[in-house]
């Protein structure tokens, strides 16, 4: 839910620039993408205990690497069709965040 509000531009961030720098897009560029990809390993990781190793570890690693692919994607359309989004990837992490960066603000 916090992702989902944040994404519309309406509380968090200035938009004006066309894409989010503020909430959790100033820890993380790709916040839906982490805790899509967190859902999934907590989903196979839970599931350990009482199957055992199962095809939910295949799915949550298959599940990352199109995701990983996504980011990869969409970085790269950002960069062309925003002039400003080369200091927003040097300043914030991709995938994930630092803990420096936490700590800071």
């Amino acid at each position: 839910a916090v992702v989902s509000t944040q994404s519309t531009g309406e509380r968090y961030g200035d938009y004006r620039a066309g894409f989010l720098r503020g909430g959790l897009f100033a820890y993380c560029r790709h916040p839906n993408y982490v805790c899509e990809v967190l859902l999934w390993w907590v989903f196979a990781l839970f599931s350990l205990p009482r199957v055992g190793i199962n095809w939910s570890l295949v799915g949550a690693a298959n599940l990352t690497g199109l995701f990983t692919g996504s980011v990869d994607l969409t970085e790269q359309i950002s960069s062309n069709k925003y002039p400003e989004y080369a200091e927003y990837q040097k300043q914030v992490p991709s995938y994930i965040p630092s803990l420096r960066m936490m700590t800071i603000k």
